[in-house]
């Protein structure tokens, strides 16, 4: 089964078409990287997948129904490039975790010891084992950035949705970021899509690759992402390429003169 099957999908916002006619499909259990300019339609088509923005024309399906049951039944685990979380929120790492029960718990109910379990055994797979209770105001950028994802997984889904969650990470964080993401994808067999704006970053941890810039100008083995006319279309201009992996200690420069 497909982890999501996009067909003929367009989304006008505000009279401003933002997605053209894109067919996208993604077979269950694999990482796709999704690449383009700021302001490309990345994050609508994230947004499209989870419900919140309803297609214009064209039809979508996530694990086999639409968005609204995907959501429903809990199947969706969706980090948003902006989270609702202050850097200083007075709470700890486990009450960001029990977060993701918001549907499950609604607004009065109070967590049970199987919800704690459960937000335990999340942080857990995300290597945060000791840090339960710790401020998370007072953790490191990365940290947050695992409790977060630890948030979105407490529900066990079947599909993670990141938008750019590897903002404001440096080099060496970025790629244990991706070592991690590449084991709970095999761990869990779990299919991620995640939006990033580095396509030279991502190239070597992914398994497929889609380049969008409104429309899909490309959909498949992450090495033919850097083909030059890929990054002509996607661009619009000559661009020059970093590419990066875990065992390289220096870039390898791709340039597209």
């Amino acid at each position: 089964m497909n982890s999501i099957a996009i067909e003929n999908l367009s989304v006008i916002l505000n009279n401003t078409k933002v997605l053209s006619n894109i067919t996208l499909s993604l077979e269950s259990g694999k990482f796709l990287g999704i690449v383009g300019p700021n302001g490309c339609g990345k994050t609508t088509l994230l947004r499209t997948l989870i419900g919140s923005i309803r297609p214009t024309t064209g039809n979508v399906s996530v694990c086999g129904m639409t968005p609204y049951e995907a959501v429903r039944k809990n199947l969706l685990g969706y980090l948003p490039q902006t989270q609702n979380i202050i850097s200083n929120f007075p709470a700890r790492a486990v009450d960001v975790v029990l977060m993701g029960l918001y549907h499950e718990l609604g607004m009065l109910r109070w967590p049970s010891i199987k919800h704690r379990h459960r937000a335990y055994e999340a942080l857990a797979t995300l290597g945060m084992s000791g840090l339960e209770e710790a401020s998370f105001s007072r953790l490191s950028g990365g940290q947050q950035q695992r409790v977060s994802i630890a948030r979105a997984l407490i529900n066990k889904p079947c599909l993670l949705l990141l938008d750019e969650p590897n903002t404001g990470i440096d080099m060496l964080g970025q790629n244990d970021f991706y070592q991690l993401l590449k084991e709970l994808q095999r761990s869990m067999g779990l299919s991620i899509i995640m939006v990033s704006h580095d396509i030279g970053a991502i190239t070597s941890y992914v398994d497929e690759i889609a380049c969008l810039n409104k429309t899909l100008h490309y959909h498949g083995h992450p090495v033919g992402a850097l083909e030059e006319s890929v990054l002509k279309k996607l661009y619009g201009r000559d661009v020059d390429i970093m590419t990066h992996s875990e065992c390289c200690h220096t870039c390898q420069r791709l340039k597209h003169d």
